[in-house]
C-alpha cells in the first residue's frame, strides 16, 4: 500500500482481498474497450501489473496517458475473471478519472508485441521500450541481485569501497577508452578496464575484504557475454587461501539466485581448470548439459579412413 496524496496502492496489489475499498491509482492507459453505449474498460498499468476500471464512454483517455483513477474495487461479474492477470478477479467501479498528461500515439506497442519492433526504433524510444513488463522486470531483477550480493558480503566482512573512474593508462589485456584533460593539454585519463589496481592497493593498506559492483570500460571487439561497459562483481581478500575466496563468492552467488528464483541452486561444483578442459574444452563450461569431449582415438587408430587417419 502506499500512502501519498496521488495514490493510495499500486495497480498490480489488489485483490478480492480489497473488494470494498476506495482506492487512487496512478499509472499509464495501457487500453480501453468501448462496452455498450454508456461504459468502458480502461486498463490502467504500472511496473506493478494491470488493473481494469470500468469508467463512462465519455471519458477521453487513449493509449499511454497518465491518468489518476479514484473508484471502489469491487469482484468482476462471474465469466469476466481474467486468470491470467493478478488482478483479474477484481476492478474497479464508480470511477473518477484525471489525465495527468496527454501522449501522442506510441510509434509501437508498449507491450510484449514490442519484441517484435526494430530494436533501433525501441532505443530511440527508450523511455517507452523501458515501460514495458519485459524490461521493468530486468531491471527489477538486477537490483535484487546487486542487493542480495551486497548483504552477503557484508555479512561475510567485506567493505564496500568505490574506487576512481579516472586513472593513469595501464597495461592490462585490452585497450582502454582515453579521456583527454582540459587542465593538461596533450594528457589524458584511461577508464578503468577493471579496479585491479585499486583493490591490491587497498590490501597492502590494510582494508582486508574489499568489494564492488564495478563497472568496467574496454575498448574492444564485442562478443556475445561482453560489452564496451559491463559491470561484475569484483572483490579481493587478504591473509586467505584459495578455498576461502571461493566459499566467499559462492555465498554471494547463491544469495542472488535465491533473490530471485526463491530457491536455493544445487550445490557449487569445483572442478580443476584441467578437467574442465579435458572434458568440456572450455574453462567455464555449462554443466546443465551433459556435452562431454569422449577420448575416441584408441577406436580409431587402426581405421584406415582418411579423415580419422
Amino acid at each position: 500500500m502506499r500512502s501519498t496524496a496521488m495514490r493510495t496502492h499500486m495497480c498490480g496489489e489488489l485483490d478480492i482481498a480489497s473488494v470494498g475499498q476506495t482506492v487512487s491509482l496512478c499509472g499509464w492507459v495501457a487500453r480501453r474497450r468501448e462496452h455498450g453505449e454508456h461504459l468502458a474498460f480502461v486498463d490502467i498499468r504500472d511496473h506493478s501489473g494491470i488493473m481494469q476500471c470500468v469508467v463512462d464512454n465519455d471519458v477521453d483517455v487513449r493509449s499511454e496517458y497518465v491518468i489518476r483513477v479514484t473508484g471502489v474495487i469491487r469482484a468482476r461479474p462471474e465469466g469476466t475473471i481474467n486468470s491470467s492477470l493478478t488482478t483479474g478477479m477484481v476492478e474497479i467501479g464508480d470511477c473518477v478519472v484525471e489525465i495527468l498528461n496527454s501522449a501522442e500515439p506510441p510509434p509501437f506497442p508498449v507491450d510484449a508485441r514490442a519484441d517484435e519492433v526494430d530494436e533501433m526504433i525501441r532505443l530511440k524510444y527508450r523511455y517507452l521500450d523501458i515501460r514495458r513488463e519485459r524490461m521493468q522486470k530486468n531491471l527489477r531483477v538486477r537490483a535484487q541481485i546487486n542487493s542480495a550480493i551486497r548483504k552477503e558480503m557484508e555479512t561475510n566482512g567485506f567493505v564496500e569501497v568505490e574506487t576512481p573512474f579516472l586513472m593513469p593508462s595501464t597495461p592490462e589485456g585490452a585497450r582502454e577508452f582515453l579521456v583527454p584533460s582540459r587542465k593538461e593539454p596533450g594528457s589524458f585519463f584511461a577508464l578503468p578496464q577493471s579496479p585491479q589496481l585499486w583493490k591490491q592497493l587497498l590490501m597492502v593498506a590494510g582494508v582486508d575484504r574489499y568489494y564492488q559492483i564495478a563497472r568496467c570500460l574496454r575498448d574492444e571487439d564485442l562478443r556475445a557475454d561482453r560489452q564496451y561497459e559491463f559491470m561484475q562483481l569484483d572483490a579481493e581478500m587478504s591473509f586467505v587461501s584459495q578455498d576461502d575466496v571461493l566459499e566467499n563468492i559462492g555465498r554471494a552467488v547463491v544469495a542472488a539466485a535465491i533473490a530471485v528464483t526463491g530457491e536455493a541452486p544445487p550445490e557449487i561444483e569445483r572442478i580443476t581448470w584441467h578437467d574442465a578442459m579435458n572434458r568440456f574444452g572450455i574453462d567455464k563450461p555449462d554443466l546443465r548439459f551433459a556435452m562431454e569431449l569422449i577420448e575416441l582415438t584408441p577406436l580409431f587408430a587402426g581405421t584406415e579412413f582418411k579423415a580419422f587417419a
